[in-house]
């Protein structure tokens, strides 16, 4: 098998619905190009927090470096660094707010308005918008040779690619334009002395609005406007960084039919949206063991391997009750098999339907414990990469 070129990209953009352990996979490949001696960041918009409790560490919207002596604890020799970190959507736009800012004066009644301190939360996407806006901030600093993105649980599984392009109509939009008229039209003193001279109308639909909200809305329209082409610029810059070679898309599914069916919608919309898909991961499949083909028990084969199982239980322990416990092992190792063969053709079906290369797909197998520290996102790492560390 030749070298798989998913670590060779700046970036990687893990996707997939909610629950099938984007975050995990993100954290694995981490590990994996910092054992190959890459510097790699991984960020995560998990809001449950899963990637700091794997790691051990309180993550935030810094960088955190995880000391090479835990890397080694758990079994990982890392010549490069990993370095982790979890977004933070206000930081994120306040920092924006900073870099297009004409001047401090502009900046304060941005950052203390009360209009902008809820937009962030409220505005719809704005989650997704800040992912990709740190993508590209950390990106344009080119301090690491790899960032991984874990995309952010939404309710619609690719919002995060809509993000650029809704906030960048959003600020050409007429609603928009409509808004900043006054200030256009009147100057900013001029406007400044609409506001004030209407003082007893805003008074009497602030008794309704409460908390100033017209004073607050005039107060933003006119330190925005100042900020309005290099907001719409960065959405522009931030999009077209979704669609360079050196951004590649990674798809974790589940093993179900229905997992696999959303899978396959993904992969026709990123389609549709022109990005590279490198690759296929398979998580929590379950296998049987061994690589020969998972039998099929049938009542007659059942029976026989409880007869035989029964008489080599008996052999060692006179007072087990052999009998019972065969036919409960067979009827386990019956549904394992059954679920083995079951997740291989929904892995089969999805594969076709994909049409990636048999080294663009991976698989993990269903452990028998949930991934929640170091050491079981080595073991994801090594069924991610178990081939092509022979090359």
């Amino acid at each position: 098998m030749s070298e798989t070129p998913w670590l060779e990209h700046q970036i990687l953009v893990i996707v997939g619905t909610g629950g099938v352990g984007k975050t995990t996979v993100s954290a694995a490949l981490g590990l994996e190009a910092a054992r190959r001696g890459k510097r790699v960041l991984v960020l995560t918009i998990d809001p449950a927090r899963r990637l700091g409790d794997a790691l051990g560490i309180e993550l935030g919207h810094e960088p955190h470096s995880i000391p090479g002596a835990v890397l080694r604890a758990a079994g990982i020799e890392a010549s490069g660094e990993f370095v982790a970190m979890m977004l933070d959507t206000k930081q994120t736009f306040d920092d924006l707010v900073r870099r297009y800012s004409p001047d401090e004066e502009a900046l304060e009644r941005i950052l203390t308005n009360p209009i902008y301190q809820n937009l962030t939360d409220a505005l719809a996407g704005s989650r997704e918008y800040s992912a990709m806006e740190s993508l590209h901030q950390l990106h344009s600093a080119g301090e690491y040779d790899l960032i991984v993105l874990d995309t952010p649980p939404s309710s619609h599984a690719l919002e995060f690619l809509d993000a650029p392009r809704r906030l960048t109509g959003f600020l050409q939009s007429d609603l928009l334009k409509l808004l900043f008229r006054p200030a256009l039209a009147l100057g900013r003193t001029g406007f400044r002395l609409f506001r004030f001279g209407s003082a007893t109308v805003l008074r009497a639909l602030e008794m309704v609005t409460g908390l100033g909200f017209l004073r607050a809305i005039s107060d933003f329209l006119l330190a925005f406007e100042s900020m309005l082409e290099g907001f719409t610029e960065r959405a522009r810059a931030t999009e077209a960084l979704l669609r360079d070679p050196i951004c590649g898309f990674v798809l974790v599914v589940g093993p179900d039919p229905e997992q696999a069916r959303r899978a396959e919608d993904f992969w026709k919309r990123l389609q549709q949206e022109r990005v590279h898909l490198l690759g296929l991961v398979m998580n929590r499949v379950r296998t049987w063991p061994g690589r020969g083909r998972t039998p099929e028990l049938g009542t007659a084969e059942a029976k026989q391997l409880t007869e035989q199982l029964t008489k080599e239980l008996a052999k060692r322990d006179p007072g087990f009750e052999p009998e019972q416990a065969a036919r409960e092992l067979v009827a386990t190792l019956t549904q394992q098999a059954l679920l083995a063969r079951r997740d291989a053709e929904v892995g089969a079906r999805l594969e076709e339907a994909i049409g990636l290369s048999p080294e663009a797909v991976r698989k993990i197998p269903l452990f028998s414990e949930d991934v929640h520290a170091l050491e079981g996102l080595r073991r994801m790492a090594s069924h991610l990469f178990e081939e092509a560390r022979d090359v």
